[in-house]
């Protein structure tokens, strides 16, 4: 029985250890030259301001000066530095109107700005772009004034006077105004990974390629000098041609000592007519070739066969009597080397591998091609995608760049317009993780189409998707993320929502399209946070009560569950008690349903939360102990009685009707990714640990998947058993345990149910049996 945490036991305590940590690597970043000078900048303010008390980390409103609506600037673990990103310095565009309105010299910049749009001519231009369309949010801030420009507008005065009033408070610092020389993304069901803008400021960050301008300088610039060298030596021959001689296999034939073996005439026997006045206009072209085209420096080597062959053309110029036997033999080798190699320099043999080489740097390079693609797109809308790359890669008429092509058509797909599933086919999304990303294209309009006015649906869709680019905030107490309707120009139009069955069904369409894709594309992952906070808010728009559960982080966890948690048990309950799922996690749901109430009934003075107990209970862990592994076990439990959505998603009718005959294919393909998820290179323990944990959770889904059909468990274990024969023999015995298991849940679930020695595959307990020999640490 897990025991109840005492009470004079202190909460847990978020220090600086893991900021301190954080900063530590940052450092290390830099001192390796790697450009993450931002990234200590940000965790030392994090430090700062959790040392001075500006900040308070785990809280809703972490910096006590800012409400919680206002955007901050948070950092991995969802720490806040203690700064809002409204307001960081001047932007181009907000200096340049500075200067159009002549407000340059203003003493508070932004506060003359943000009055500026709340002026009859502010107010005015800024219904002009929202007519238009013309404006881009960054930031969800951006958006304020936009919102108390159409309440003016459309007569709701009282209520911009309000929201005005909420705003004034920081009108010094934040950017409540958008920026106007932008357009709109088109509202459309395709969807883009990145928008043009950002890929265009990506592409503007690419710079030269240092190994590729030398080459391209070594072949255009110096390969002809050394190619007019050669000739003037030859020139100078006396009787045939030196040249080294090779074996059958092309190798250098040498003789007794080491020594090349040349056959042919020596140099600097003889000086045709006007030699001198051409070697020394050779010369001068190399010295001034020096001064503009130094990438190559490795020609002015002394070892480097041309940089002997130009001091020894100065002196045959200058002085030929000071060249002596040695050296004039060193002159024969390299011009034998060069013929033996490529032939005369002006044969059609060395011509041939001149022109292949030239062929080679053809075109523009990476840096070359940025430039001028970026600059394309700088003319097209930043928030939007783009429906074909070609027009920005390949305009008509423009040069084409193969090589640089190919290598630009792989960052210019990252803002390509796509259906969800397009974008997964071409390899843009590769997990569910970048699949969340998308999701707030679509979502941001069905949740604007509640609104008839079209401009307010406009607004309201760019203020949701630069709303969902909101980092979430470590938050203690089972406290919950700012939501959108908590902005105060959000909540301001909230009324202006008309009740529209249209966009509630258009919202459960896309709902159950999405889960559908999210679980056939990566069926072995778990339903990211972020694509769970897309679920919800569509659950919300289409008017569905659906206790949709977060993954907790372990290092947090309090010791209990919000309400819909036990509300998700109870549909985890009602479609899994008794399958083949239930028995494997040896899981008696009608004692768990029993013993957790509905979120409905529960009391709310209990001194603990039920599903907690049973957690622990399951875990062996007591509450109130702290630790992440032990809060980690506990959770995993949880994962287990809730089966962490997927029984929520499989109780809609629509999502599994998609999957009828199918969840056998999901099945083999977590079984597939499990097997070789274990098997990855491991740098370190902490890295093997988290695999271990991933490859559990991924297990978990199969064994849902398979009970969603139990007539396919025979033809799956014949697969699984032959799958894993084929794999390395030390690997194939410490995993069969799991396969074993899971075969007589299926086959004998009493003697399962009995063997209390055989656990089932978990990433949070006995770990041990699933690491590498050479890797066992205690977890």
């Amino acid at each position: 029985m897990a025991s109840t945490p005492p009470s004079d036991l202190p909460p847990p305590v978020i220090g600086t250890g893991y900021a301190a940590n954080q900063l530590q690597r940052a450092l290390d970043a830099v001192a390796r030259g790697e450009p993450a000078a931002e990234r200590v900048r940000r965790w030392r303010d994090v430090i700062a301001g959790m040392l001075s008390g500006d900040t308070e980390a785990g809280s809703r409103q972490p910096v006590a000066r800012y409400p919680d609506w206002v955007t901050l600037e948070v950092v991995t673990g969802g720490f806040a530095t203690g700064k809002a990103l409204a307001a960081s310095p001047l932007r181009p565009h907000e200096i340049t109107l500075l200067q159009e309105l002549g407000l340059s010299d203003a003493e508070s910049p932004r506060l003359a700005l943000n009055r500026y749009f709340l002026s009859d001519a502010g107010l005015a231009r800024l219904n002009e772009a929202l007519s238009s369309r013309r404006f881009a949010i960054e930031v969800a801030e951006e958006s304020a004034l936009l919102v108390v420009a159409w309440l003016g507008a459309q007569g709701h005065g009282q209520i911009a006077a309000r929201l005005v009033a909420d705003l004034a408070p920081f009108a010094r610092e934040l950017r409540f105004y958008p920026r106007l020389d932008l357009s709109v993304a088109a509202s459309d069901d395709r969807v883009h990974l990145d928008t043009i803008g950002e890929v265009a400021r990506a592409l503007g960050r690419i710079g030269p390629n240092a190994q590729i301008d030398a080459q391209r300088e070594a072949i255009e610039v110096w390969t002809p000098l050394y190619d007019a060298v050669v000739g003037l030596f030859l020139e100078t021959v006396e009787g045939p041609t030196p040249i080294a001689a090779k074996d059958a296999d092309g190798q250098w034939q040498r003789g007794e000592r080491g020594q090349f073996i040349v056959q042919g005439g020596w140099p600097l026997k003889q000086r045709p007519e006007g030699w001198t006045t051409r070697a020394r206009e050779v010369l001068s072209s190399i010295r001034e070739s020096r001064k503009s085209h130094g990438r190559c420096g490795k020609l002015d080597r002394a070892n480097e066969t041309f940089s002997l062959l130009v001091k020894a053309l100065e002196q045959a110029v200058d002085d030929p009597d000071r060249l002596t036997g040695r050296e004039v033999g060193r002159i024969r080798l390299a011009l034998a080397r060069y013929v033996a190699k490529r032939g005369h320099p002006a044969s059609a043999t060395a011509s041939e591998a001149r022109d292949r080489q030239r062929r080679q740097i053809a075109g523009k390079t990476n840096h070359e091609l940025a430039v001028e693609v970026s600059r394309r797109m700088s003319e097209l809308p930043a928030d939007d995608g783009l429906d074909d790359i070609d027009v920005v890669l390949r305009p008509s008429g423009s040069e084409r760049a193969p090589r640089a092509e190919a290598c630009m058509e792989r960052r210019l797909n990252r803002c390509l317009n796509d259906t969800p599933r397009g974008l997964i086919r071409r390899g843009i999304v590769s997990s569910s993780e970048v699949l969340a990303r998308l999701l707030p294209q679509r979502t941001s309009q069905l949740r604007a189409a509640s609104f008839a006015d079209g401009a307010l649906r406009t607004l309201y869709a760019s203020t949701y998707r630069a709303f969902r680019r909101r980092r979430s905030l470590l938050l203690l107490n089972l406290q919950k993320q700012v939501q959108i309707e908590d902005l105060p120009w959000v909540a301001a139009i909230e009324p202006m929502r008309a009740v529209d069955e249209a966009a509630a069904q258009a919202a459960r369409a896309a709902l159950d399209e999405f889960a559908t894709i999210a679980i056939e594309s990566f069926p072995q992952t778990m339903l990211p946070n972020k694509l769970l906070q897309e679920f919800m808010a569509l659950a919300r728009e289409a008017d569905l009560k659906l206790p949709f559960t977060e993954e907790l982080a372990a290092d947090i966890f309090m010791g209990a569950f919000s309400p819909k948690f036990l509300d998700a048990v109870h549909i985890a309950g009602h479609l899994l008690s008794g399958s083949l799922y239930a028995r494997y996690y040896r899981v008696d749901y009608g004692d768990v349903l029993r013993r957790v109430p509905q979120a409905s009934a529960r009391r709310e003075s209990r001194a603990q939360d039920a599903l907690a107990v049973v957690c622990a209970e399951r875990a062996a862990e007591s509450l109130g102990a702290w630790r992440p592994a032990s809060n980690g076990r506990i959770i995993e439990e949880q994962l287990i009685l809730t089966s962490h959505n997927l029984a929520l998603l499989f109780e809609r009718g629509e999502v599994r009707e998609r999957f009828n005959g199918r969840t056998l294919e999901l099945a083999q393909s977590c079984y597939d990714w499990v097997l070789d998820h274990l098997q990855l290179p491991t740098a370190d323990w902490r890295t093997e640990l988290q695999r271990i944990k991933n490859a559990a959770y991924a297990w978990r889904q199969m064994v849902f998947f398979l009970s969603m059909d139990a007539s396919q468990l025979s033809a799956f274990l014949i697969g699984a058993n032959e799958l894993l024969a084929q794999q390395p023999q030390a690997f194939a015995a410490r995993f069969r345990p799991a396969l074993r298991g899971l075969q007589m849940a299926g086959e004998s679930p009493e003697q399962w149910l009995a063997n209390k020695g055989e656990l089932p595959f978990l990433g949070w307990r006995d770990t041990q049996r699933w690491r590498r020999p050479s890797g066992a640490v205690q977890a």
